[in-house]
Protein backbone atom coordinates (compact mmCIF):
# COMPACT_ATOMS: atom_id res chain seq x y z
CA UNK A 1 0.00 0.00 0.00
CA UNK A 2 1.32 3.41 -1.04
CA UNK A 3 -0.37 6.79 -0.49
CA UNK A 4 0.47 10.30 -1.56
CA UNK A 5 -1.18 13.69 -1.11
CA UNK A 6 -1.47 15.25 -4.56
CA UNK A 7 -3.19 17.88 -6.65
CA UNK A 8 -5.04 16.67 -9.75
CA UNK A 9 -4.51 19.12 -12.61
CA UNK A 10 -7.65 19.89 -14.61
CA UNK A 11 -7.79 21.69 -17.95
CA UNK A 12 -8.58 24.77 -15.87
CA UNK A 13 -7.67 24.66 -12.20
CA UNK A 14 -7.05 21.68 -9.96
CA UNK A 15 -8.35 19.76 -6.96
CA UNK A 16 -6.54 18.23 -3.99
CA UNK A 17 -6.78 14.73 -2.66
CA UNK A 18 -5.00 11.48 -1.86
CA UNK A 19 -3.75 9.00 -4.44
CA UNK A 20 -3.53 5.47 -3.07
CA UNK A 21 -2.31 2.21 -4.54
CA UNK A 22 -3.41 -1.17 -3.23
CA UNK A 23 -3.39 -4.65 -4.71
CA UNK A 24 -6.78 -3.79 -6.25
CA UNK A 25 -5.43 -0.78 -8.18
CA UNK A 26 -5.31 3.00 -7.88
CA UNK A 27 -7.80 5.16 -6.05
CA UNK A 28 -7.92 8.94 -6.03
CA UNK A 29 -9.98 10.37 -3.18
CA UNK A 30 -10.54 14.03 -4.06
CA UNK A 31 -11.91 16.83 -1.92
CA UNK A 32 -14.84 16.89 -4.38
CA UNK A 33 -16.40 13.44 -4.76
CA UNK A 34 -17.03 14.01 -8.48
CA UNK A 35 -13.28 14.15 -9.14
CA UNK A 36 -12.54 10.85 -7.35
CA UNK A 37 -11.91 7.60 -9.23
CA UNK A 38 -10.82 4.00 -8.85
CA UNK A 39 -9.09 1.93 -11.54
CA UNK A 40 -7.72 -1.61 -11.48
CA UNK A 41 -4.10 -1.97 -12.58
CA UNK A 42 -5.17 -4.14 -15.51
CA UNK A 43 -6.85 -1.06 -17.04
CA UNK A 44 -3.84 1.25 -16.59
CA UNK A 45 -0.68 1.84 -18.57
CA UNK A 46 2.57 2.12 -16.57
CA UNK A 47 2.75 5.28 -14.47
CA UNK A 48 5.07 7.98 -15.82
CA UNK A 49 6.87 10.71 -13.91
CA UNK A 50 8.12 13.97 -15.40
CA UNK A 51 10.52 14.83 -12.59
CA UNK A 52 11.38 18.38 -13.66
CA UNK A 53 7.72 19.37 -13.97
CA UNK A 54 6.69 17.43 -10.83
CA UNK A 55 4.06 15.52 -12.80
CA UNK A 56 2.77 11.96 -12.40
CA UNK A 57 0.78 10.74 -15.41
CA UNK A 58 -1.82 8.01 -14.98
CA UNK A 59 -3.36 6.78 -18.23
CA UNK A 60 -6.21 4.37 -18.65
CA UNK A 61 -5.72 2.07 -21.65
CA UNK A 62 -7.77 3.56 -24.49
CA UNK A 63 -9.26 6.14 -22.16
CA UNK A 64 -8.75 8.98 -19.78
CA UNK A 65 -5.48 10.52 -18.58
CA UNK A 66 -4.95 12.06 -15.16
CA UNK A 67 -2.04 14.33 -14.25
CA UNK A 68 -1.02 14.83 -10.64
CA UNK A 69 1.50 17.05 -8.93
CA UNK A 70 2.88 17.06 -5.39
CA UNK A 71 5.06 19.29 -3.25
CA UNK A 72 8.01 17.02 -4.00
CA UNK A 73 9.07 15.41 -7.27
CA UNK A 74 10.91 12.86 -5.12
CA UNK A 75 7.61 11.79 -3.53
CA UNK A 76 6.05 11.30 -6.99
CA UNK A 77 9.03 9.26 -8.16
CA UNK A 78 9.04 7.12 -5.01
CA UNK A 79 5.31 6.44 -5.41
CA UNK A 80 5.71 5.56 -9.10
CA UNK A 81 8.64 3.21 -8.48
CA UNK A 82 6.88 1.43 -5.60
CA UNK A 83 3.70 0.97 -7.63
CA UNK A 84 5.48 -0.30 -10.75
CA UNK A 85 7.63 -2.68 -8.69
CA UNK A 86 4.51 -4.11 -7.04
CA UNK A 87 2.72 -4.40 -10.39
CA UNK A 88 5.55 -6.58 -11.70
CA UNK A 89 4.82 -9.06 -8.90
CA UNK A 90 1.06 -9.21 -9.56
Amino acid sequence: DEQLDVAHKHGVGSCRGRLAATIAGLRYQADKAGDSFEAPFSSLEPLQVDYLNRNLRVKQRGGKTWNFTADSADALLTFQKAVEKAREKL
